[in-house]
């Protein structure tokens, strides 16, 4: 069975400003370690998927950037969208592209931005999971799959995925169940309910079909779009590719592959996981990653700390010192620095918002 991996990286990380900018989105970014999230993310992959059959989608003014992180990234493999439209155009793009060179093969469908705390594990449930992908349901049809983390506490900034009580496989490590239902991110309320009625998961957006699979979702549940795919199909790997692709995010709405395919598919499969995941979607996320249940400040840079705890700090030029403050991030950048309450991380998109008030 031939494996392709569709990384998404079209994203800005606009919650990790002041690291993450517009010219420097957030799976360029080195959070985790010394490598950036989408070295960690391509990385992680190789052992199962050779960089040939490794395709990148993203938006054209981070092209070079792209190739600057994966130089071995052939560059026929780069996946140009013309302005981001969310997943489910972006998907269907890249799946186009794949399904042309690699016709009916297993495709993985990553973010470029998620951290993963246990590789090897990550790769036996992509392994679970690409076999499941390529076997027939029920029904005659093949399985559309998500992996669901199980929570560990009520995130509020995660949508999730519940499952219903019918599993159509499993292994001595996973299972596979069919999905009853969607939520986009909860309250508080509802997140705690969640986890104390278990069967609820963290929506990881890592998802593993056939390309004929998924196509066919696109054909059934919105031919809209599917209409536009010869087109694209026909002029791919030509100088029309550009405008054909363009012609197709110019006349949808765009929006998730959740919410546009695989809430309305009877196919689709979630493998619950339990290793460490997180999509780093903020400051407090990447705290409570990288936390081990301590009061420590964890820092980068020239940090000094008096009478201060459960810190996260980012310096990069200048020292940093804290005294006699608990629970905040600070982090500085070459032109920047935020000092926020790390309960309040969500709120980052608001100092953007402010800025642009005042530079304008």
């Amino acid at each position: 069975m031939e494996l392709n991996a569709l990384i998404m990286a079209g994203g800005e990380g606009k919650r990790f400003w002041p690291l993450s900018k517009k010219s420097t989105p957030k799976q360029f970014l080195s959070l985790i370690g010394e490598k950036s999230l989408i070295r960690h993310t391509v990385d992680r992959i190789l052992p199962i998927i050779p960089i040939d059959r490794i395709y990148v989608v993203t938006g054209e003014m981070y092209a070079e950037q792209t190739l600057e992180h994966i130089p071995e990234l052939p560059r026929e493999n780069l996946i140009l969208e013309p302005y981001g439209r969310n997943t489910a155009p972006c998907i269907a793009y890249g799946t186009l592209k794949i399904d042309k060179i690699n016709k009916d093969s297993v495709t993985i469908v990553l973010p470029a931005d998620n951290v993963i705390g246990d590789d090897e594990e990550f790769r036996n449930a992509l392994s679970f999971a690409s076999t499941l992908a390529n076997t027939k349901l029920n029904n005659n049809e093949y399985p559309l799959i998500t992996l669901g983390v199980i929570p560990t506490y009520p995130e509020t900034g995660y949508g999730y995925i519940r499952e219903t009580d019918h599993s159509i496989a499993s292994s001595a490590n996973y299972n596979a169940f069919k999905v009853h239902e969607f939520t986009e991110k909860p309250d508080l309320e509802t997140a705690i309910s969640f986890l104390n009625q278990g069967g609820y998961y963290w929506n990881s957006g890592i998802f593993i079909w056939k390309t004929s699979s998924i196509l066919s979702a696109f054909a059934k549940i919105i031919p809209e779009w599917y209409d536009f795919f010869d087109e694209i199909s026909n002029n791919l790997g030509q100088v029309s590719e550009k405008r054909a692709v363009t012609a197709f995010f110019d006349n949808i709405s765009g929006g998730s592959i959740d919410k546009i395919i695989l809430e309305h598919s009877d196919n689709t499969a979630v493998i619950p996981i339990n290793f460490p995941w997180s999509d780093v979607g903020s400051w407090y996320a990447l705290d409570e990653y990288l936390r081990d249940n301590g009061r420590d400040n964890i820092t980068k840079g020239k940090v000094v700390s008096v009478d201060s705890s459960g810190c996260l700090v980012f310096g990069k030029e200048k020292l940093i010192a804290l005294v006699g403050v608990e629970d905040l991030v600070v982090v500085e950048s070459e032109d920047s620095i935020l000092v926020l309450n790390k309960n309040k991380s969500q709120d980052v998109k608001k100092v953007l918002e402010e800025i642009d008030k005042i530079t304008k």
